[in-house]
């Protein structure tokens, strides 16, 4: 399914008509990548190379960019209407900065007042309004959005599955090595990269809920932590699972399990459309707080992802967001024991009008 621009388009101008406002100056990476390069990952061209992209009340969007890149974008970006700089006098560009192109198209498009994502200064008569339109239009995903966020998760999972059997195998391999296998594993699916740098903390390593992997070795009995999510086409998962080396462990951390996969639960029943992201995130907190492990949960129940790994909204503790019909947020609670370690289990999800579905499929329910 090919991504569909025009509707992206469609949502930005309403968002200026409601505002009388002219013009949408989108500059945060991730929306330029959005509204004109979507199946760019962070980072890569052309969607990384793109400075603005200029969204007007009526005509078409106009792209930003230096003429290094002019020629990939005219191929593969969304928009068409490109607007070339360069700082090298001899390259011919018409203009010698970004800000010196959008200048010149906002007043070669005669606005007076513009929305953007960021702060941005621009010449005198042209009013600047900071807006979260992009924002909220990129927490409900399309179709085409959603095609390709099942894709990645697809990939995760089977990451996963591979994780399983290397930790629960892998006593005496370091935490680079096992992240090295996944990484390479996943890598020989297609994926375009890593949605991040891939957690695995093993261990008294585990008590940190985003350690960076080291030399510590495995060992029999260790909890292990692998957190890692994939790009496909511009979109990505995030999955967690904790596996114990040699697939035995203590009835203490079976315990201790059995409490977060039930707080994973309890989250999941709570999520659907019309749910306020702090009951969401309260569902399992509480249950763990009611069995006296709360202060062992340090961080919120999850997040938005899709476009980039860390998206609205937030669902965490005192956040009030209404929670729609599209969102794709993560469910991840996890208890985290200083000098002993920890557990976190995360599952993708689709808010939907009923309730929820959940699209990560490997196994959790281990011990």
């Amino acid at each position: 399914m090919r991504i569909n621009y025009r509707r992206r388009w469609a949502g930005v101008r309403r968002a200026l008509r409601e505002t009388d406002t002219d013009a949408f100056v989108a500059v945060a990476a991730a929306n330029t990548r959005w509204l004109a390069s979507a199946e760019s990952p962070p980072g890569s061209p052309p969607g990384s190379t793109l400075n603005y992209v200029v969204v007007p009340r009526r005509g078409a969007p106009t792209g930003i960019t230096s003429s290094l890149e002019g020629h990939r974008c005219q191929k593969e970006a969304g928009v068409k209407d490109l607007r070339l700089w360069s700082g090298y006098p001899d390259v011919g560009a018409e203009h010698t900065s970004a800000k010196a192109a959008l200048k010149s198209l906002l007043e070669e498009k005669e606005a007076k007042s513009v929305l953007t994502d960021q702060t941005l200064r621009l010449q005198r008569g042209i009013s600047v309004q900071n807006s979260t339109a992009v924002r909220d239009l990129r927490a409900c995903k399309a179709p085409d959005e959603l095609e390709r966020i099942r894709i990645a998760v697809r990939h995760a999972d089977a990451g996963q599955r591979f994780a399983h059997e290397l930790c629960e195998a892998g006593a005496e391999l370091t935490e680079y090595e096992v992240a090295a296998e996944i990484d390479y594993f996943l890598r020989r699916r297609g994926v375009q990269e890593t949605s991040f740098t891939t957690i695995i903390a093993s261990g008294s390593n585990a008590a940190f809920s985003h350690h960076s992997p080291g030399r510590r070795r495995l060992r029999d009995g260790d909890p292990v932590i692998c957190d890692f999510g994939v790009f496909w086409k511009g979109y990505c998962s995030d999955i967690t699972r904790t596996y114990f080396v040699g697939g035995n462990p203590t009835s203490k951390w079976r315990q201790r399990y059995a409490m977060v996969l039930e707080a994973n639960q309890r989250s999941q029943n709570a999520l659907r459309h019309g749910a306020v992201a702090q009951d969401v995130d309260g569902a399992g907190r509480n249950f763990l707080g009611r069995n006296g492990v709360g202060k062992h949960f340090v961080h919120g129940t999850g997040h938005g992802f899709g476009h980039e790994i860390h998206e609205w909204p937030s669902i965490t503790y005192g956040q009030k967001t209404v929670l729609q019909q599209g969102m794709t947020v993560t469910i991840e609670p996890g208890l985290y024991f200083p000098r002993q370690g920890g557990i976190r289990i995360e599952d993708d999800m689709l808010v939907t009008r009923s309730g929820s579905e959940t699209l990560t499929h490997s196994a959790k329910a281990l011990y």
